[in-house]
């Protein structure tokens, strides 16, 4: 099975920084889970709580009150640019840019150097997912 994180309707609840590195925790992550690509071809979606950390991280802006609900984003890893999506698992070992934006226009804005996700608990199945 194929898995992805869409950006879109995704909590993040803090970002903090610890040892050189950006951990951003979300309780709420929406997944889709297909056999085919994630988001594009029918699946599943299902929320489950994550920790995503960027290694060698400068935090270049963060939002001004949490939890923030995700509008829109992108994680760019090497040369590589996914919109609205973080592939599971982006265990990646290069640079690393991540933008995530809020309904009310607060950014975070993280780049590094390595990213690592960790899923945690049991995923929580929301919907049969089928494309328009």
């Amino acid at each position: 099975m194929n898995s992805s994180i869409e950006i879109h309707d995704s909590v993040v609840d803090a970002v903090t920084e610890v040892g050189g590195k950006a951990v951003l925790y979300s309780s709420a992550v929406y997944i889709h889970k297909s056999l085919g690509r994630p988001g594009l071809d029918p699946g599943t979606g299902w929320v489950q709580k994550a920790k995503l950390t960027i290694a060698d991280a400068t935090i270049k802006s963060t939002f001004a009150a949490f939890p923030g609900q995700v509008l829109a984003g992108y994680l760019k890893l090497g040369g590589e640019t996914f919109d609205n999506e973080i592939p599971i698992p982006p265990n990646f070992n290069g640079d690393v840019e991540l933008r995530l934006e809020t309904w009310n226009d607060q950014v975070i804005l993280v780049s590094g150097r390595g990213a690592e996700l960790e899923l945690i608990d049991e995923p929580t199945y929301v919907e049969d997912f089928r494309p328009d």
